[in-house]
């Protein structure tokens, strides 16, 4: 059984949890880290998008600066993602590809499927059933509705991966910092979350974050046949974020790399 690093719950701004997560996937690379599981919140509240989309069109810029949010590129694709610094937790995990296909997942959606199935065998301890599926990210449902969307970044034959697990939904504020589509009002983009997309705590009875957390590691190590070992960041890995979130995730350079 294999013993990778756990880094609990912590809470960065967005720029910061951007450049940890790049951090750990160098560090690993370089074969200065063990792999690693990390749990993590967003204070300010973030909008995260895409490596490959569009600023102007994804975000409301006036909005997410009058309300002092965050807003960051991440390295990995998927959509545009508004992180409530109280209604939802992160997830990032970061691994050798050949240690997923020693577990039998092949190919790309096999493996983000099989990483998503840590968070449904948490859920299973609650007596709910969570379902695989895939609207614009392989994401997991609740009873037909969206709670987590996940993306990748591969390197080198390693991967990270993370992603959102919500805990509660303001879709009315998700969408006045987020640009509904082209020809689609905000109102109706509103109804298609809440029609579309629910948080755990309405399934939960006395959620307690805690054993959230602690039910969520053990869901990984059941899945992933590892055990996880608490632990932090290296130096190596604070002196690379360091150093990402000056010239990469605070650069408007990087934000506005296509516009």
């Amino acid at each position: 059984m294999s013993v990778w690093r756990l880094i609990p719950l912590e809470i960065n701004n967005g720029y910061w949890n951007m450049a940890l997560d790049e951090a750990i996937l160098e560090a690993v690379l370089a074969k200065k880290s063990q792999f690693t599981l990390r749990f993590y919140k967003w204070n300010p509240s973030t909008v995260s998008i895409g490596r490959n989309q569009s600023l102007s069109e994804e975000v409301n810029m006036d909005f997410a600066e009058e309300n002092g949010f965050n807003v960051v590129r991440r390295i990995t694709g998927g959509g545009a993602v508004f992180h409530d610094n109280m209604k939802e937790i992160t997830y990032s995990l970061i691994c050798s590809i050949n240690f997923l296909e020693n577990l039998k997942a092949f190919k790309v959606i096999e493996q983000f499927e099989l990483i998503e199935a840590g968070i449904v065998s948490a859920l299973g301890n609650y007596g709910l059933t969570p379902e695989k599926g895939i609207i614009h990210c392989p994401a997991i449902f609740l009873d037909g509705k969206k709670f987590s969307g996940n993306a990748q970044i591969r390197r080198r034959n390693h991967i990270l991966q993370h992603g959102t697990i919500l805990l509660e939904i303001d879709a009315e504020l998700m969408y006045s910092v987020l640009k509904a589509p082209h020809n689609v009002s905000k109102s109706r983009m509103v109804k298609s979350v809440y029609a579309k997309c629910i948080g755990v705590k309405e399934k939960l009875n006395d959620y307690d974050e805690a054993d959230f957390l602690k039910a969520l590691k053990i869901g990984f190590e059941k899945i992933l046949n590892i055990k996880l070992k608490e632990s932090t960041f290296t130096e190596y890995e604070l002196k690379l974020a360091k150093k990402l979130v000056i010239e990469k995730y605070s650069n408007i350079k990087w934000l506005e790399k296509y516009e």
